[in-house]
């Protein structure tokens, strides 16, 4: 009997052994699951995170956001720094329509610092900015460089100010050839293309430019863009075409020789100073200058044009 009641006693403890190893297990793996399930959320919420920083980078970079700043007085400041392109010039005006857009911000500094590049470009961003200041006062100041288109540009906002070795002038137009015929007889290139018209094709890459199409060049592309140059530069400045025509014979200039004071600048001044007048207008001691992102992100998807000997023809024109 004692036996047997050993017997029944061994084998519930034996029982209980096993229910416990076997809940331990449970919530052994209960454990374990739950672990899973949370570093799961951890890694989903990191990535989460990341992706959301990476596009926030992306979209700043893109120029869509301008810094943050709270302030009751904020400059925005546009600095045009590169050769002037179609475009280039579309960007800088959406980017200060969407500041003017904005509504807080007080006035505009224009940073100018680029050699030339497109008439086209230059005449538009000119025209832009005289309409832009009818809304919202522009600062321009040059920094470096206003050459050529880039002067075109710079004249449009008055006073025109400048660092002292800052580079202004180049007015004139050019454009560029190189005939490479010797080096395509030499390793056998030959043009060859149809047209229809006697001056549908007046340059070659293969060839010098003859008389008669250097004339018709000169006379139809480079004589009426010079101009239209020398009179949008007269007009922006308030003088006449015979005031400005002594500067515009393609002669670079620094900006604080006295020759051109009153002509082609207004005022020499520093970027510290001209903030401080800044400061001064605005009667605050606190002013943020906003950085504008003029870097536009290229696009994924491939480009398709149509070419009709035109575009490359009007990319050579140049105020240089």
């Amino acid at each position: 009997m004692q036996e047997q009641k050993e017997e029944i006693y061994n084998y519930e403890r034996e029982l209980f052994h096993q229910k416990e190893q076997v809940h331990r297990q449970e919530i052994k793996a209960l454990k374990k699951e739950i672990f899973i399930s949370n570093l799961k959320a951890w890694i989903i919420g990191f990535i989460l995170l990341v992706e959301v920083i990476f596009i926030g980078t992306l979209l700043k970079k893109s120029g869509l956001f301008l810094e943050e700043s709270f302030s009751a007085n904020k400059v925005a400041v546009v600095r045009y720094n590169k050769e002037v392109t179609e475009d280039f010039t579309t960007t800088v005006m959406e980017k200060m329509d969407a500041i003017k857009e904005d509504g807080s911000y007080k006035s505009v500094l224009f940073i100018m610092g680029s050699p030339g590049g497109s008439p086209t470009a230059s005449e538009e961003l000119s025209e832009y900015l005289k309409a832009y200041q009818k809304e919202m006062n522009i600062t321009m100041y040059v920094d470096s460089i206003a050459a050529s288109g880039g002067y075109y540009i710079a004249s449009a906002v008055k006073p025109l100010i400048a660092n002292k070795n800052a580079i202004v002038g180049s007015i004139g137009v050019i454009m560029p050839h190189y005939n490479l015929g010797e080096l395509a007889d030499k390793i056998g290139i030959e043009e060859d293309f149809m047209a229809a018209g006697k001056f549908k094709k007046p340059i070659s890459y293969f060839s010098k430019i003859d008389k008669e199409n250097k004339k018709y060049m000169t006379e139809h592309l480079l004589k009426p863009t010079y101009e239209n140059f020398v009179q949008s530069v007269a007009d922006n400045r308030g003088l006449t075409k015979e005031d400005i025509l002594p500067f515009a014979e393609g002669k670079i200039f620094i900006a604080n020789v006295p020759e051109i004071q009153g002509i082609l600048v207004d005022e020499i001044s520093s970027l510290y100073r001209v903030k401080a007048k800044i400061r001064k207008d605005l009667n605050a001691t606190k002013v943020d200058f906003i950085a504008v992102n003029l870097e536009k992100e290229s696009s994924f998807l491939p480009q398709v044009k149509v070419d009709l000997n035109l575009e490359a023809l009007s990319n050579q024109i140049r105020l240089r």
